[in-house]
């Protein structure tokens, strides 16, 4: 860009020397240089302005956030753990030290959000699960994940990625459904042009989804121009040449369907712009022009703009046409792997663009997998690095299935959600297809969906605002926690102690009774207290807070429509990898012979609504108890109808009273089985109960989980979950004299492995073997883990993503017999 500011001011120079010989020369020649002063004027104030504007691009260049969230699998049992580990980056791949907190949420095939999760992000990474329950329908499910900055260019830029809840679904209404084929001719670099050859970006779907099929391009007499056909996913391309006063038709064959549609109509003046990004080294753009406009140029220059994002690469300028047809070679060093956009201006008006993917090897990364040492009970294996890239500093995931599994279907990884994705608009069928090297025609494949990516006019100020969009979200650091002191503020200032009782944060309160802790790392579930200090350092309970315990979280919901047209509206659905459906009377039982359509009708209506009412309590009290799923109501007016009674009296009810042990100790118990007590969240002692004088009343809502019958001691454990209403009190903050924490991360689980994999029913090439999210390389690059070697004798697909903290990003699917 300086360059081209030092080009402006030398031409300027050179002006001034030409002035002061001009009253030596002929009429006739001050004519002439007085028409080229005004070309070079206009040229010198056309560049000048748009690099202005383009200046304002490459603020912040890196400040570009992507994400990818790598799960253990793609299809899960309805009573399955969703366990993921997310990666954020920045413009240049490598991990963002930005944020802190990733939003992940699951929505259902409708785009209602279901669950969500916040996650905590440490050096562009962090980790979670999501555990289903039976609020979940069998179906299709998509989980997407955000950061709170990457929500100022769009929902486009959201990570989104496809999940399956096994089972049989309902059977669906049969209604007369008709097919929706959309097809698409779009010139490439955004128009045709008259008199030119031209090439035309063809993309023909089916509901949503790329379709096979074949056509022909007609002119206005009927004759043939050109033919064509699918390549892939519903994509093509063909040439031709455009003749002034000609119109054209395409006539496209999808199935049994003949579809007719007239051409783009062509500009009579212009510049096409068409990429040629077959050569490894060079990257070549031909503009074509016609003699329409070639002799009648209204332009002063043309500039080519080379950017990805926020990053300029370079500015190509022609003062003006010097032939109908030009070559612009440029040596792809220049530019960062992924997806490059090139902008065609004429003065300061973008008028052609074309997308091109680059691959360089500056960030490839190779790895192999190794079977380093064999135990009686496991089996180690080594990630080790190969080739020139050795002693990365890698944070990877490794998920561990068998063989032959058919629980993940690789859709995404991390270079397709990296290089990929969120340089592209809509939906893309199978992003993880055009990085597979196994895929030979990946590259030209990639080149196809680039080309049909469509382009509308815009003005210079409006691709400056879709680039560099105004910053209305900030990177998240943290948590708030806000309140005010009821007094009137007594000492200067007031601090934040967790559970462990060491002071974390302090605020000066400067006379001020509101207060707020910024950028708290803390959990949700995890309680505070927020007291005094005096200037000795002493703490002093102050006498009554009032917190603000409003979430600034919102449901919100996905456009499914938007992000992925198709959706499945099949009547006669089969259970999806032989599963059948599961109810709570019958697990997994298997729904055979003919079924009458208004028992249909009514069993749908009545299991939506258990779902509705069950995913409502689920997300009410999911701050509070983190698997509150596995937790069962125990209806209110079946335990206790007197309005007096409490809390003690709903635990006799139950069959429990408090117990001594031996040593003392208190503990509730019954016949042959023991409880624990939560009341909104947080555990209640057994000496604690007596002073406890919780009205029934003002209880909300009851929930017990029942863990079973222990062999080993003979008793049965069971949790009860007490939550009080609004009402009661001054809310469970006065409760505790504590605060407890709403609006924080949802603490990451060490993984397990499910205990359905013990079951015999399941079938075993949808189950799971082990799950490592955690795995840093060490000083040469190299990093290990563990299997049982019960799991290894049989085969193992290991599917292993990640990035290291220079921007290499790896993403790799072994098999190991």
């Amino acid at each position: 860009m300086k360059f081209y500011l030092v080009y402006i001011i030398l031409v300027i120079i050179l002006i001034e020397r030409i002035v002061q010989q001009m009253s030596k020369m002929p009429s006739s020649a001050k004519f002439l240089i007085h028409v080229g002063f005004l070309f070079v004027s206009l040229f010198i104030n056309a560049q000048t302005y748009l690099i202005e504007q383009l200046h304002t691009m490459q603020v912040n260049p890196r400040l570009k956030e992507k994400v990818y969230v790598h799960t253990n699998k793609t299809s899960y049992f309805p009573d399955d753990i969703i366990w993921f580990k997310a990666y954020v980056g920045d413009s240049l791949n490598q991990p963002s030290l930005q944020t802190q907190v990733l939003e992940v949420k699951l929505f259902d095939g409708e785009g209602a959000q279901v669950f969500d999760r916040t996650v905590a992000i440490l050096s562009g990474t962090g980790h979670g699960q999501i555990a289903l329950n039976d609020a979940i329908a069998p179906g299709t499910y998509y989980l997407q994940a955000r950061t709170n900055y990457m929500r100022n260019f769009g929902e486009d830029h959201h990570y989104l990625q496809k999940i399956t809840i096994l089972g049989q679904e309902l059977p669906a209404l049969v209604q007369e459904r008709q097919l929706k084929y959309d097809v698409q001719l779009l010139p490439e670099g955004g128009n045709l042009i008259e008199d030119v050859e031209n090439i035309l970006g063809i993309k023909a779907m089916l509901d949503g989804r790329g379709v096979e099929f074949q056509g022909t391009i007609f002119n206005n007499k009927g004759d043939t121009i050109t033919t064509f056909q699918s390549q892939h996913e519903g994509l093509s391309s063909c040439k031709f040449f455009y003749t002034k006063g000609e119109s054209y038709r395409a006539q496209i064959q999808l199935r049994d369907t003949l579809l007719v549609q007239d051409a783009p109509t062509a500009l009579a003046k212009g510049v096409s712009l068409s990429v040629d990004n077959s050569d490894e080294e060079y990257l070549r753009i031909r503009l074509k022009t016609n003699e329409a406009t070639f002799y009648n140029q209204q332009h002063s220059s043309y500039t080519l703009l080379y950017h990805q994002d926020r990053q300029l690469f370079q500015l190509v300028s022609v003062a003006r046409l010097d032939s109908i047809t030009g070559l612009l070679k440029t040596n792809k060093n220049i530019f960062l792997d992924g997806v490059i956009t090139a902008t065609l201006f004429a003065d300061d008006k973008p008028v052609a663009e074309r997308k091109f993917y680059i691959e360089t090897d500056r960030k490839k990364a190779s790895i192999y997998l190794e079977k380093s040492k064999i135990d009686t009970d496991s089996v180690t294996y080594g990630i080790v690095p190969k080739g020139k890239k050795k002693n990365l500093n890698m944070d990877l995931s490794v998920s561990v299935l068998s063989k032959k599994s058919k629980a993940v279907d690789i859709k995404n990884t991390i270079k397709s959600a990296f290089l990929l994705s969120p340089y592209v608009r809509g939906y893309i069928e199978n992003p993880a297809y055009y990085f597979d090297p196994a895929n030979e025609k990946r590259k030209e494949h990639l080149d196809l969906l680039l080309l049909t990516q469509g382009w509308t006019g815009y003005t210079l100020d409006e691709l400056v605002e879709e680039i560099n969009p105004d910053e209305k979200y900030t990177f998240e650091k943290g948590f708030e926690l806000k309140g005010t002191l009821q007094k009137e503020a007594e000492y200067n200032n007031l601090v934040l102690i967790p559970n462990d009782l060491l002071i974390t944060d302090k605020v000066a309160l400067k006379g001020q009774s509101k207060f707020v802790f910024q950028n708290l790392n803390v959990f949700k579930g995890d309680t505070v207290r927020v007291a005094y200090q005096d200037g000795a350092g002493k703490i002093i309970k102050p006498s009554k807070i009032e917190y603000d315990t409003t979430s600034s979280k919102k449901k919100h919901s996905l456009s499914i429509t938007a992000r992925e047209s198709y959706k499945a509206n099949d009547s006669d659905k089969k259970a999806q990898n032989g599963l059948a459906g599961r109810t709570n009377d019958a697990p997994f039982e298997n729904v055979d012979g003919t079924i009458d359509l208004d028992e249909v009708i009514v069993t749908e209506r009545r299991r939506s609504e258990q779902y509705l009412q069950r995913r409502k309590i689920i997300e009410k009290y999911e701050p509070l108890v983190s698997d509150i799923g596995k937790y069962y109501d125990i209806p209110l007016s079946k335990v206790l109808n007197n309005p007096n009674s409490n809390l003690m009296d709903f635990l006799v009810h139950q069959g429990f009273s408090i117990k001594i042990k031996e040593n003392g100790e208190s503990y509730l118990g019954g016949y042959r089985k023991v409880a624990h007590l939560f009341i909104n969240g947080m555990p209640i002692r057994p000496e604690e109960l007596p002073t406890w004088q919780l009205p029934m009343e003002n209880v909300e809502n009851t929930m017990v989980n029942n863990l079973g019958f222990n062999p080993a001691t003979g008793v049965s454990t069971m949790i009860f979950q007490v939550f009080t209403s609004d009402a009661f009190g001054q809310n469970k903050n006065t409760l505790y004299d504590k605060f407890v924490v709403k609006n924080g991360f949802d603490r990451a689980k060490k993984y397990f492995t499910p205990l359905y994999t013990f079951e015999e029913s399941r079938p075993l090439d949808l189950l799971e073997i082990d799950w490592k999210p955690c795995l840093k390389t060490n000083k040469n690059g190299e990093v290990s883990f563990k299997i049982a070697r019960k799991d290894s004798d049989n085969g193992l697909l290991f599917e292993i993503q990640g990035f290291s903290s220079e921007g290499h990003l790896i993403s790799k699917t072994m098999l190991e017999d």
